[in-house]
């Protein structure tokens, strides 16, 4: 690859940068801060130079890379080859694509293009017409039908080049077309017909598979559920002790991006200790943030909800005041910027369609009602918990749990396990040993509250807490809020060592 030396910020430039830009956006690698340091490092070890990680946005940081290598001599040369290293051939014969030439001793072929000449300009024109909508709805349904990390931000036409470069679906489907076919879902009737007539034309050429597979495309657009209000930007965070008689824990976590829609991508595993846990949090947080930073967010959009999948053995311990800054000389408490909740890792993990359904019952029951009816375990002498077993399964009223005891074996662990296997899926308690004899009034009053409001009405009561010594208002700081939505699942395998 030849040097590339710019003689002043050109159109030819800025169009490249742009290109570039996006590009490298839509690499996983990218979007892992952990994965992108190795990325600047190793584009500065070919050149010879130590190159800045900004570690802000992803956005940011390859907009400054790509300025820098521009810069330099056989700078996009670098490029290409650390991106062939980090993240693969297919990635960097595709960038080496954009900037004009092969990899140095590699021939690479310049696919066919999907579409004509003519059906690119006409798409063109369709384009402009469309009007802007949601990002985060157009962002999640295009994560979810391509398996692809669109960027964000981007007008129809620059997504639409954007995918011109991706490979095409299982189902022969071009990205680019199926991205005509999920923005033609919220345009006017004639625009709407325009861009799926263009869509007709290319599968009647293309021949009679890819007919049905765009039929087959439509259908399923045409069923995707609509937005929900309420589901949040969110970070899903797995805490699970390794199987090896160690210490150790392994914790993963999920970051669902835009709010509107339940499509949680994984992210990396990772061991360590209990004690080292805040570290690993706010790893899995910049991720989260990372991509946060790219949706747009307007004031009705909930709050991002931090949420942590725990085994029984772990819900009694304080995930809500695990520190964030932990390098700085004031650490903050995690639930004083998030919402946090607690959920429980053996029902995510059950096959029990019966618990499913339980659990699905009484939620439905909650949103129907739009308050909880609470049962509350006192944790005093003679209490039974068969007792306890049986009013829970012959009452589906009661959608709620208030423990005035610790989650703790021999204290109140044992009677959530009960209500969490007949699929409550609220509660809260206080987590101390000691508590106050009023706390247990307080999360009744808290708990009155309609169900759409109890996240920030607890985040509200955690935040007036702090700084108060009177342990009849302080119970804010010490409360554990369990929020369990059984349709906002992930695929937590079991990590074994």
């Amino acid at each position: 690859m030849g040097a590339h030396v710019s003689q002043g910020p050109g159109e030819g430039d800025a169009y490249l940068i742009g290109v570039l830009v996006n590009e490298l956006c839509a690499l996983p690698c990218v979007r892992d801060p952990d994965q992108c340091i190795h990325l600047v490092a190793l584009v500065g070890w070919h050149l010879g130079v130590e190159i800045t990680y900004l570690r802000r946005t992803p956005r940011v940081d390859m907009l400054a890379l790509v300025m820098d290598v521009m810069k330099r001599e056989r700078g996009l040369e670098a490029l290409v080859l650390a991106v062939g290293v980090v993240a693969g051939p297919e990635d960097s014969a595709r960038l080496a694509r954009l900037v004009g030439s092969g990899l140095p001793g590699e021939e690479v072929s310049e696919p066919d293009p999907e579409f004509d000449d003519t059906a690119v300009q006409e798409i063109r024109r369709l384009l402009a017409e469309v009007r802007g909508g949601h990002d985060s709805r157009l962002y999640t349904i295009l994560n979810h039908e391509l398996g692809v990390d669109v960027p964000h931000g981007q007008s129809p036409a620059q997504r639409f080049d954007f995918l011109c470069g991706v490979s095409a679906q299982a189902d022969g489907l071009p990205p680019a077309l199926v991205l005509v076919e999920v923005l033609a879902l919220d345009q006017q009737p004639a625009l709407r017909e325009s861009l799926m007539e263009w869509s007709d034309r290319w599968a009647l050429g293309a021949g009679p598979e890819l007919v049905r597979a765009l039929e087959d495309r439509r259908r399923a657009l045409a069923a995707l559920p609509r937005s929900d209000p309420e589901v949040p930007r969110c970070l899903v965070v797995m805490v699970e002790p390794a199987d090896d008689g160690s210490a150790d824990i392994y914790v993963r976590h999920w970051v669902n991006a835009a709010p509107g829609y339940w499509e949680p991508m994984a992210g990396d595993v990772e061991r360590t200790t209990l004690d080292a846990l805040a570290g690993a949090v706010e790893r899995a947080i910049g991720r989260g943030a990372s991509r946060w930073a790219d949706v747009s967010e307007t004031e009705h959009d909930p709050t991002v909800q931090v949420e942590f999948v725990l085994p029984f053995c772990y819900l009694n311990h304080d995930m809500a005041r695990l520190e964030l800054g932990t390098r700085t000389h004031v650490p903050m408490p995690l639930a004083l910027r998030y919402h946090v909740h607690l959920r429980s890792l053996e029902r995510m993990r059950s096959r029990d369609t019966e618990e499913l359904g339980r659990w699905r019952a009484r939620w439905a029951q909650l949103r129907k009602i739009g308050v909880a009816e609470p049962h509350r375990w006192h944790g005093e002498r003679g209490e039974r918990l068969d007792r306890w077993r049986a009013d829970l399964a012959a009452n589906p009223r009661l959608t709620a749990v208030i423990l005035d005891v610790p989650a703790l074996p021999d204290r109140g662990l044992d009677a959530l396990i009960i209500a969490i296997e007949q699929g409550v899926g609220l509660a809260a308690w206080d987590r101390r040993t000691d508590s106050p004899d009023l706390s247990g009034e307080v999360l009744t009053l808290l708990l009155a509250h309609p169900p759409s409001q109890l996240p920030s009405k607890v985040s509200q009561l955690r935040k007036e807490a702090e700084g108060l010594g009177r342990d009849s208002l302080s119970v804010g700081k010490h409360m554990a809020f369990f929020w369990d939505d059984p349709y906002r699942l992930v695929d937590c395998e079991e990590l074994t060592a």
